[in-house]
């Protein structure tokens, strides 16, 4: 045997016996990870090194590379899980308190029933909402507005000022001429649209929204806007911004029995990424009048192949790569939040649900 063969052959044989073994030739494995294979916790949270990938940090601290999308959704400032840099931040287990889709902290609890507290980020709608009124000015000298800042706010026709009636068509004015007067200690969430849903011809087919914050009434009068304060923001609030009677914002979710099966879809997210995970939120094609409700659960389902993720192989068979709880149902759409995902999970997803479940 030539002595080129023969080495191969040794070298075949070293990186056999180093993969049965669980190593990796030319990589090293991280002191906190042999204490996960040891039966220890993974630490709160690592710091990138250079060469770190998530894929990388799975295997080395879960025991699995395939379980990276669960770090992920623990991490919902890295917007990309392909891209991490040295020196950031990536936490290892879900925090008591997550970032909601505008960045800020939202608590999200746990139940000894299985329920679960959540924050409502926004809603699809099929029809353009109509709104009670809208936020005109502010004494603030600031163009953001945020908590216990103070504004004019107005309904039906006072909603928009005189030199905005002769700007803005009066078909195009989104607040209804009808829109009550308010009173003193209502509250109204403050809303924005964000964009329309198309479909595959480009037709608008719904309209999605972002509840931004909510105000309360603290004076109304006839002669001048009336008077409000803002009570909540969960991303910067501007004058122009709508308002809408207020609804619960955090809602306590329960698992509920289905009545039905149903095949559903993933048409859009709230965070404006391509790839999402646990404790991202997503809206779902079904609503309150394909009797879908709050506290429903629904499969999440993909058809890929191991190294050609693009495949179109319809004879691929689905797999089930995890679930969704649905937080808030509509007419025609819902929003749900991912509560287990075993891959990266995408628009166009395919969701299951099965009565009894």
């Amino acid at each position: 045997m030539k002595k080129d063969a023969c080495m191969s052959l040794v070298l075949r044989s070293v990186i056999a016996t180093a993969v049965a073994v669980g190593f990796s030739l030319g990589a090293t494995t991280p002191a906190s990870a042999q204490n996960v294979r040891n039966g220890r916790s993974a630490p709160d949270y690592v710091v990138v090194n250079s060469g770190d990938t998530m894929w990388d940090l799975s295997g080395a601290y879960y025991g699995d590379n395939y379980m990276w999308p669960r770090m992920w959704g623990f991490n919902a400032h890295i917007t990309n899980p392909h891209w991490i840099y040295p020196g950031d931040i990536i936490y290892m287990k879900s925090p008591n308190a997550v970032a909601d889709s505008k960045g800020d902290p939202v608590v999200v609890s746990r139940m000894n029933d299985g329920s679960m507290n959540l924050p409502v980020a926004g809603f699809v709608s099929k029809e353009r909402v109509e709104y009670s009124g809208r936020i005109i000015a502010s004494p603030k000298a600031a163009a953001m507005l945020s908590p216990l800042d103070k504004a004019w706010v107005g309904f039906g026709e006072d909603a928009y000022t005189d030199e905005e009636k002769e700007d803005i068509d009066e078909e195009d004015r989104a607040v209804g001429k009808k829109a009550a007067k308010p009173q003193v200690g209502e509250v109204f969430a403050i809303i924005r649209e964000v964009g329309t849903l198309e479909n595959e011809d480009g037709d608008t087919e719904a309209h999605k929204y972002f509840v931004i914050g909510t105000l309360r009434i603290t004076e109304v009068s006839d002669k001048y806007h009336d008077t409000a304060e803002v009570v909540q923001a969960w991303q910067e609030i501007e004058r122009g911004d709508y308002l809408i009677p207020y609804e619960r914002q955090l809602k306590s979710v329960q698992p509920v029995q289905s009545d039905r099966d149903m095949v559903a879809k993933i048409i859009d997210s709230v965070d404006p990424i391509s790839q999402f995970a646990e404790h991202h939120y997503i809206f779902v094609n079904k609503g309150a009048d394909d009797g879908l409700r709050v506290g429903n659960r629904m499969f999440i389902y993909q058809r890929f192949e191991g190294l050609d993720l693009d495949s179109s192989d319809e004879k691929i068979p689905w797999q089930r790569v995890g679930q969704v709880l649905v937080l808030d149902v509509r007419k025609n759409y819902s929003l749900a939040v991912i509560t287990d995902s075993a891959r990266e999970v995408v628009i166009g997803d395919r969701l299951e649900m099965y009565s009894g479940y």
